[in-house]
């Protein structure tokens, strides 16, 4: 009797280990998705870093933490390694055009005769280039899903308007532009390739936030705001999986909503989009196999 009783025994335990189990996992998956980010106030949070020109707070919201230390691993390294005299050429080079006190000077000289140039053809040019993109749209070749042709196409009369009226191949608004990065670039106080690699990844990092707030700022010379469309995002969570989410972003682009919808994977704790973290992996398979 007592070997049968223990036999039932041991039979109920296990019949109630399953369900038990289960309950259980599904309340530590639901501790999970309560732990995790909410995946709107991310993005909003890149928007925001990109809106303060915090160009190294973005990179490091960007990227996977494993794949941030590679980046600041793989440029300390490139630190320690000499640089020979072609480094330096080189680098003075491509930096001398923008760094240099006559470097506005120096590079109209050399875009003035392509702007005379291209000048004459470019309504042509631009009346063909919208052609192709309103066939590129109706296409269904594209990979384009319905709500996202839907919202280009929303956006096409104002971003031909946006073409049409501005003069891309003016000599004043590219002098204009040239002096903004050119007077950001002298900021840096880099001028050749030893001075930065006395610099640290963060210290680099913030220095090149000059740079991008004076391309922001060239942008604006040609009617292009990408701080307005950073303050313009929207963000709709669609639906949130355990480490997987959906999620649907839009912007205002050239007086238009333009909408998208991604699929995100939760990783350390924060959000990345799908082909980002794929890319990444791959990055970093890469990274360990030297």
């Amino acid at each position: 009797m007592k070997a049968t009783a223990s036999i039932l025994l041991i039979a109920g335990l296990i019949s109630t280990a399953g369900p038990l189990r289960a309950e259980i996992a599904l309340e530590r998956r639901g501790q999970q998705v309560a732990l995790a980010p909410d995946p709107a106030a991310q993005l909003l949070d890149l928007a925001r870093l990109l809106r303060s020109n915090d160009l190294h707070g973005l990179v490091q919201a960007s990227v996977p933490p494993r794949n941030y230390q590679e980046l600041r691993l793989a440029y300390e390294m490139h630190r320690l390694e000499p640089s020979s005299e072609s480094d330096r050429a080189q680098f003075a080079e491509h930096l001398g055009k923008l760094s240099a006190l006559d470097a506005v000077d120096q590079l109209m000289a050399e875009i003035e005769p392509k702007l005379a140039e291209a000048r004459p053809k470019a309504p042509a040019a631009i009346m063909m280039g919208l052609g192709a993109l309103q066939i590129a749209l109706m296409s269904d070749d594209n990979d384009l899903s319905p709500e996202q042709r839907e919202s280009l196409q929303h956006a096409l009369p104002g971003f031909q308007s946006w073409v049409t009226r501005t003069d891309f191949l003016s000599s004043q608004s590219m002098r204009q532009a040239l002096t903004l990065v050119a007077e950001a670039v002298r900021g840096t106080g880099i001028h050749d390739l030893d001075q930065l690699k006395q610099m640290s990844f963060e210290q680099a990092m913030a220095e090149a936030e000059r740079v991008l707030a004076a391309s922001k700022q060239a942008l604006l010379i040609y009617g292009l705001d990408l701080d307005a469309i950073a303050d313009s995002l929207r963000v709709e969570v669609l639906a949130v999986d355990g480490s997987n989410a959906r999620v649907r972003t839009t912007i205002t682009l050239f007086n238009a909503p333009i909408s998208a919808e991604h699929d995100l994977v939760l990783l350390d704790g924060r959000w990345y989009g799908k082909n980002a973290v794929k890319h990444w992996a791959v990055h970093h398979e890469k990274h360990t196999q030297r």
